[in-house]
């Protein structure tokens, strides 16, 4: 907007200037129709050279006829623009500027030449005012934009970090639930447990006297109860009681291996049954790796697709060279019988939830679970 407004002033110089002094001949309307659609073509173009080339090819041509002076002020104005802010050019448009004026002076001072030299001279200092404003204004944009990219940046890291630090409180929150749920099946379940068993003794070792029985089998009773709902609460705090993938990082640090990197993070929490399928074979493929395969590498992948979730378990482990499409059930040998025994129950677990277990021996030794979602 500020280069048309001083593009408009300059023409209405130029105007002025053709008009000083008197009616201008053909030559001098000639001259300033070529200096505006040089103007027009810098407006539109706008680019590095057309912006200096035209305006400079006018102001060089311009020397051979005086009557070219009435387009001077547009020239000068557009050769400034097209070079300020590019080091030397700005001097060579100078010098280029300077050239029509000088050879119209040396034909003699004329009052429409001083006019003119005046005009160039205020389109000049617009033309440089101008860039420095638009250049400022680029600055200022590209500071503004930086910001602005800096500042959703921020927000994005917040976001990240709220994130985490809300999955940090609740996998915490579940894993005291898990302790409670622990201490409650370990300490309170097993006294109850003996206390019920030495209520049965008791009643076995008072059959004589009926009415002790009737006692016995009345707090015993009472006790099977209490035992039930206990279980109950428990299951009730256990279900829900740690996320997936804190239950597989806790392994992988607790698997013997030196590096076990874990990969779980599913788009939904799987259900219970699979959750806990899925912490078991891993589980078990880790204790394998580590006791019969001395693995000193793992890794845990859980990949949830639309329609079954995925569990893989690698390990650069020593295996022995088997054919990959041997069953689990086919693996146990004598020298690995652990092994075999744990690979079995990995498959019972899998296979009870309607999905397959598959195992690799090369390139790694890689345990593949797959359980469907609509059988889970």
């Amino acid at each position: 907007m500020r280069e048309l407004t001083d593009r408009a002033v300059v023409l209405g110089a130029c105007v002025v200037l053709a008009l000083g002094s008197g009616m201008p001949s053909t030559t001098t309307v000639v001259w300033f129709l070529v200096a505006v659609i040089c103007a027009g073509a810098c407006a539109a173009w706008g680019r590095w050279p057309v912006v200096g080339a035209l305006p400079a090819a006018y102001l060089l041509a311009g020397c051979a006829d005086s009557a070219a002076v009435v387009g001077l002020p547009v020239a000068v104005y557009e050769l400034m623009q097209g070079t300020a802010g590019r080091g030397r050019w700005v001097w060579g448009g100078a010098a280029v500027c300077m050239a029509p004026l000088a050879v119209a002076l040396r034909r003699g001072p004329d009052a429409v030449v001083s006019v003119a030299a005046v005009l160039a001279a205020v389109a000049a200092l617009l033309a440089v005012r101008t860039g420095q404003v638009e250049r400022s204004r680029g600055v200022l944009h590209a500071v503004r934009d930086d910001l602005q990219h800096r500042v959703t940046a921020l927000q994005e890291t917040q976001m990240r970090l709220e994130e985490a630090q809300e999955h940090e409180m609740r996998a915490a929150a579940l894993s005291e639930r898990t302790r409670i749920a622990r201490e409650i099946h370990d300490g309170v379940g097993h006294l109850l447990t003996r206390l019920l068993f030495q209520m049965r003794a008791a009643q076995v070792s008072h059959r004589d006297a009926p009415d002790v029985v009737a006692e016995l089998t009345q707090m015993a009773d009472t006790v099977d109860e209490a035992l039930a709902s206990m279980r109950a609460s428990v299951h009730a705090l256990a279900d829900e009681g740690e996320d997936l993938a804190v239950a597989l990082n806790r392994l992988a640090n607790r698997s013997g291996i030196e590096t076990v990197r874990v990969d779980c993070a599913p788009s939904e929490p799987p259900p219970v049954p699979v959750a806990r399928c899925l912490v078991a074979v891993t589980r078990e493929a880790l204790t394998n790796a580590a006791r019969h395969g001395r693995a000193v590498n793992a890794s845990v992948t859980v990949t949830d697709f639309p329609g079954f979730w995925r569990l893989t378990v690698a390990n650069d482990g020593v295996v022995p060279n088997r054919n990959e499409s041997r069953s689990p059930a086919e693996a146990a040998e004598p020298d690995l019988l652990g092994a075999g025994l744990g690979l079995r129950s990995m498959s019972d677990r899998v296979e009870s939830l309607g999905g397959s277990l598959r195992i690799l021996y090369h390139p790694r030794f890689t345990v593949l679970a797959t359980i469907p979602k609509e059988t889970a």
